[in-house]
C-alpha cells in the first residue's frame, strides 16, 4: 500500500530505527559492565546504576524487535 502523494507525512523508516536501537542497546549493555567495574572500586557501592543501564538496554532491544517486525511486515 503506497501512501498518497498529497500527504505531508514521510514514510516510517523502520529498518533504520531498528539498527539504531540495536546499536543503542549494545552500547548501554557494554556501559553497564563498565559502570559495574567502576562501582566495585567504591566503598559501599550500589548495583542500581548498572541494573538501570541493563534495563534500558533491554527496552532498546525490545523496540528494535518491534521495528524489525514492522519493517519485515511492510516489505511484503
Amino acid at each position: 500500500m503506497k501512501p498518497s502523494p498529497l500527504t505531508l507525512r514521510t514514510p516510517p523508516r523502520y529498518g533504520r530505527r531498528a539498527a539504531l536501537s540495536a546499536l543503542a542497546a549494545l552500547v548501554l549493555f557494554g556501559l553497564s559492565f563498565a559502570i559495574d567495574a567502576a562501582a566495585a572500586n567504591q566503598i559501599g557501592y550500589s548495583e542500581m546504576p548498572a541494573l538501570w543501564a541493563r534495563y534500558l538496554s533491554a527496552v532498546a532491544l525490545y523496540y528494535a524487535a518491534i521495528c524489525l517486525f514492522l519493517w519485515f511486515r511492510r516489505r511484503r
